[in-house]
């Protein structure tokens, strides 16, 4: 009897201690693990929509799974997320069980963080955005959710809402363009290949020879593949306006917002008919958008909030923060399928 006493105990002391994540043991090893959240870079406002979404729904729905580090920001290439994510990895090696990347390049740099740790698969990985890479991790396992958006969607809408605004029609202030989860168990289905593997511009723009409307679309970047898949998008609803020029220019890197703002103000001395633009920094484009309107040029924009929704005729995007909370939901699972919430 002595001996079942004691085993008793040992299962009640073994389930006391499980804290960080119940149910969250890395093979091998011992003790309870934690996740990590990779932020972007600050002023980006849809990123950190994401990352306030993932941060409040493991609070309110998963209060016994622990942040380990929520305070770092892995920058917008693939080259600084291997570097900050390497640091933090190094740093919670032991007890890390999961973390969550906001953006592709973030993504990117955090797998090959994981491959380099020897960690690749063990820790649980879910990103925002697809890649080639990203989506052959999801099919080997070393990633294990990836929260998709629609970019060829949020092309269209934001240029045709443009152009419905030009015409004197009614346009909605808010247009949500979808969020959605790409697991090992659905990648096969049709909508999430669709999203997985959206189409990306590839062409000479085809301007017409005389358009109505000459609309300058300023992403913020012009290297990820997001981005080509937004111009697609915009491309498509130009040509299907046939009237419609679309001047498409924006910074090489995402954290070049000086010059985002010098090709807003270029296109504002071009006197374009309509600006949709895509604001690296929710406070910093404002002055730029509220020059644009001085001069009778409306701005639609998609991606990322401003700030100033008073300067704006519509914001077409994904709802990030419902974005983030998806994150944190399928990292839950996947780090703890049997707890409770």
């Amino acid at each position: 009897m002595a001996w079942r006493r004691s085993l008793f105990l040992c299962l009640v002391v073994a389930a006391a201690t499980s804290v960080f994540c119940p149910g969250c043991q890395r093979a091998g090893g011992g003790g309870e693990l934690g996740v990590v959240l990779l932020r972007y870079n600050p002023g980006s406002e849809s990123t950190e929509q994401r990352e306030k979404g993932f941060l409040d729904t493991l609070a309110k729905e998963f209060p016994k799974v622990k942040v380990l580090s929520s305070d770092q920001y892995a920058g917008t290439t693939p080259e600084s997320a291997l570097d900050k994510a390497t640091d933090v990895l190094n740093k919670y090696q032991d007890s890390v069980g999961g973390v969550f990347a906001v953006c592709e390049p973030n993504a990117n740099g955090l797998q090959r963080a994981l491959g380099n740790t020897g960690l690749a698969g063990k820790v649980k990985c879910v990103v925002f955005d697809p890649s080639p890479d990203l989506i052959d991790g999801l099919t080997k396992g070393t990633v294990h959710g990836i929260v998709l958006q629609d970019p060829v969607t949020m092309g269209y809408e934001g240029v045709k809402t443009m152009i419905a605004h030009l015409e004197g029609k009614p346009v909605e202030k808010r247009i949500v363009t979808g969020e959605f989860v790409a697991t090992p168990e659905n990648l096969k289905e049709a909508r999430m290949k669709e999203l997985l593997d959206p189409a990306q511009f590839e062409n000479d723009e085809a301007a017409p020879a005389n358009p109505k409307y000459r609309l300058a679309v300023i992403p913020k970047g012009t290297t990820h593949e997001y981005w080509k898949s937004v111009h697609a998008g915009a491309t498509k609803a130009a040509e299907e306006a046939g009237n419609v020029e679309i001047l498409w220019k924006g910074p090489l890197l995402e954290n070049d917002t000086e010059g985002q703002i010098n090709v807003v103000q270029d296109f504002i001395t071009k006197k374009v008919d309509g600006i949709v633009l895509a604001p690296l920094d929710s406070q910093a484009l404002v002055q730029s958008v509220k020059d644009a309107k001085q001069q009778k040029i409306p701005t639609v924009i998609f991606d990322s909030a401003l700030s100033d929704e008073g300067v704006i005729v519509s914001y077409v995007a994904t709802d990030n923060y419902r974005g983030g909370a998806l994150a944190a939901r399928r990292l839950a699972e996947v780090l703890q399928p049997a707890a409770k919430k």
